[in-house]
């Protein structure tokens, strides 16, 4: 396809992504090897373009472009604290998480948190994240987490949930309605669905919350014209309370669903509803349960992939991917008699794109590489040694690169991810510590016993100096998409 030269509607030249292997996630298009026209940060064209001489050009020979990645699920705020629980089991989790820090967190910590994680994901190639927040401890807390999505450039849904103060009593059996800050939230803040920041609401659900409440928080949903995430499935009957009270729906998305029962996966995909499947989390972290992936396809459902927790596993979608491969293969080896098969490489990818963002919300704006869509586009270089000699670059592809062509979030985003904001990120060593002072049998070494004021403002300027000795670059080239 090509198309005439155009400097767009803002006068800003057109950017031309050139001879790359396009993995367009587009069962009209499939893959091709190919030219992308991007004007005022949308996809223009796809195909063999012609010249284009007052356009910026990408030489995308040898590295396959594909859409950016979309995480379902990811509690972002706690990007402060990734991987200082590798290896916990569920229990161990939510006490030091959600149980001892997530009360104690200010909303400057809200917003380090969140902002690391965020550009820890575009780092990733993630380039959509559905940020599932429970750390609204106050008004401002919700707004420190918007502030720092949008400062980090990235698209994202944020998903109010609920305060970790008190966390039991919203979380077992709760009898307390949603927050209603929410609707401040929707009125004066995340009003228009088409920015880059836009708003769910993280639910709590029947395995969370009485029956009433649960009607009721999903009417406030719906009143304010926002979909609604639920995590479900750590007990069976969740999804039938919500079939046989006749709040099934496709604005709906279902989180794990381990333990769903294969009736009920064949109710979320009759209404149309959505799953995420945390693989890399569900496989690792004891008392989640197994991924559902292949009971999920079994229905006709397309499930999605999320990370969950950057705190206990790795916040990348290639380990994502091929941990729901593995998992797949494990269930196939346990089954009585053998049948079907594991996702392929090219499901796991659409896992990934197209059907998070159709899980998202986003379906019409991302997920494909299509004309119309927003240019949310990682590349990966087919030539690096990981991928030499490869005969599924799919399957083994694992470094890649972000770029957004659109000049008013910055065209392309820093390689090294924190570097990005030096002066907000600095501070995520000293909130960190700070807070594991305070629980001493999961702190840093330095921090283990419980100090006194001292010690502890020694620990976070000696973190503070650790961090301002790094070089630091630029966040953005205006001439490099």
């Amino acid at each position: 396809v090509s198309s005439a030269p155009s400097t767009g509607a803002n006068n800003k030249p057109a950017t031309v992504i050139r001879g790359g292997l396009l993995l367009t996630q587009d069962e009209a298009t499939g893959t091709i090897v190919g030219d992308i026209r991007v004007v005022d940060g949308r996809i223009h064209a796809i195909g063999d373009i012609g010249d284009q001489p007052a356009a910026r050009v990408i030489d995308a020979t040898g590295k396959a472009v594909l859409p950016g990645f979309v995480d379902t699920h990811r509690h972002t705020w706690q990007g402060a604290f990734r991987l200082i629980g590798f290896g916990w089991d569920f229990p161990t989790y939510r006490r030091n998480v959600q149980l001892t820090w997530g009360p104690q967190f200010t909303p400057n910590d809200a917003y380090i948190g969140e902002l690391v994680g965020a550009l820890a994901a575009i780092n990733s190639g993630i380039t959509t994240i559905r940020s599932e927040s429970h750390i609204q401890n106050s008004p401002a807390h919700s707004d420190a987490v918007i502030c720092a999505l949008r400062d980090s450039g990235i698209r994202a849904v944020f998903a109010h949930g609920w305060p970790s103060v008190d966390s039991d009593a919203w979380m077992l059996n709760s009898t307390r309605r949603h927050p209603p800050d929410i609707v401040r939230i929707r009125h004066e803040i995340l009003s228009n669905d088409q920015d880059l920041v836009t708003l769910n609401a993280m639910l709590r659900g029947p395995d969370m919350s009485q029956p009433d409440v649960v009607v009721d928080d999903l009417a406030i949903a719906r009143n304010l014209g926002v979909r609604a995430s639920m995590h479900i499935g750590w007990q069976p009957g969740g999804i039938r309370q919500l079939h046989d009270a006749a709040l099934l729906d496709a604005d709906l998305l279902f989180i794990h669903c381990c333990d769903s029962t294969d009736d009920e996966l064949r109710m979320l995909a009759d209404a149309g509803a959505s799953a995420s499947v945390a693989s890399t989390i569900e496989l690792s972290m004891p008392g989640l349960g197994l991924p559902a992936t292949d009971r999920l396809l079994a229905t006709g459902s397309r499930p999605s992939l999320s990370i969950d927790s950057e705190v206990c596993v790795a916040g990348d979608m290639f380990t994502a991917m091929r941990a729901a491969q593995s998992a797949s293969v494990i269930h196939a080896a346990m089954r009585p008699q053998p049948g079907g098969s594991p996702p392929r490489a090219h499901d796991l990818l659409a896992f990934a794109t197209r059907d998070a963002a159709a899980a998202a919300g986003l379906a019409d704006r991302i997920g494909t590489i299509t004309a119309g869509k927003d240019a949310d586009l990682i590349v990966i270089d087919l030539g690096s040694p990981s991928l030499a000699a490869a005969a599924s670059r799919v399957a083994n592809a694992s470094k890649s690169h972000a770029a957004r062509c659109r000049d008013r979030h910055g065209s392309r985003r820093d390689p090294q991810g924190f570097r990005a904001h030096p002066s907000r990120t600095r501070r995520r060593l000293p909130s960190r510590c700070r807070l594991a002072c305070q629980h001493p049998r999961t702190a840093p070494t330095v921090c283990r016993k419980r100090a006194d004021q001292a010690t502890v403002d020694a620990v976070m300027a000696q973190s503070c100096r650790r961090v301002d000795d790094r070089p630091h670059r630029s966040t953005a080239s205006k001439s490099n998409p």
